[in-house]
């Protein structure tokens, strides 16, 4: 895995304070860490914003994103709009900045950084997710590594199984066909993990969350409509698995 493949996409919890974001870079040391560029351009403008009640400053941000300790990506136009659906079809319980930003995670095939305990329970609770499986690592790049590219291997995987479910319009629970499918290198990815992380102290623990997330309403209907063409419908159904991952104390 490249060095421009590592990295994490940082949620609101990492941005609020200096201390955090320099722990945020310890942990992913070898990689980069990046946010939506309408978030930026939304700090750019208001100066201090809030997501989920936490407030972000942009004279702390800015300096990051000018020395390149944090990247502003832009979301492509599809996941943006994607985002907008998905916003009224949970009554707005869910802000879009905060969409945007799980969107590109998932975009990005990255893990999302969040120093917030209770945020699985917030995706579960607001956005229907369901955790899949969970790994604990040590913060070491080459362990890192390893659960990220099973994370890609499961995405893939979803895209497939996902999109011939729609392209069918079979019901069924093609995502927990995912998870069945991989055990076994499931199984190998937890102990690679293990024994990378055996008697490592430092920089600290992650634990990581494949989280299933339902985006297929959106999918099929794109694909009833025939706006986009059937690679592009598997490639956003890969988009239905997130990676959290959450420092462990």
């Amino acid at each position: 895995m490249s060095a421009r493949d590592f990295g994490a996409v940082v949620d609101a919890s990492v941005l609020t304070r200096r201390d955090d974001i320099e722990r945020a870079r310890e942990l992913f040391s070898d990689g980069s860490l990046y946010m939506p560029a309408s978030t930026y351009s939304w700090l750019a403008r208001d100066k201090l914003i809030s997501v989920r009640g936490l407030p972000i400053g942009y004279s702390l941000i800015s300096q990051y994103v000018q020395r390149r300790g944090i990247y502003g990506v832009h979301l492509p136009e599809l996941y943006d709009e994607i985002g907008r659906r998905l916003m009224f079809e949970v009554n707005r319980r869910v802000g879009l900045t905060e969409l945007r930003t799980l969107l590109l995670a998932a975009h990005m095939r990255l893990p999302l950084l969040t120093f917030e305990t209770g945020l699985v329970g917030h995706l579960e609770e607001r956005l229907r997710a369901r955790e899949l499986w969970d790994i604990e690592s040590h913060a070491d790049p080459g362990a890192i590594g390893e659960v990220i590219e099973l994370y890609r291997k499961l995405q893939t995987d979803a895209g497939i199984i996902l999109s011939q479910s729609i392209e069918k319009e079979s019901s069924g629970k093609p995502l927990e066909e995912v998870r069945r499918r991989n055990g076994a290198d499931l199984r190998t990815t937890v102990e690679a993990v293990e024994r990378m992380s055996r008697g490592k102290t430092n920089p600290g623990k992650l634990k990581f969350r494949c989280l299933a997330w339902d985006i297929k309403p959106v999918a099929q209907e794109y694909s009833r409509q025939r706006v986009l063409q059937p690679e592009t419908v598997r490639e956003l159904c890969e988009r239905s698995l997130l990676l959290v991952a959450n420092p462990v104390d």
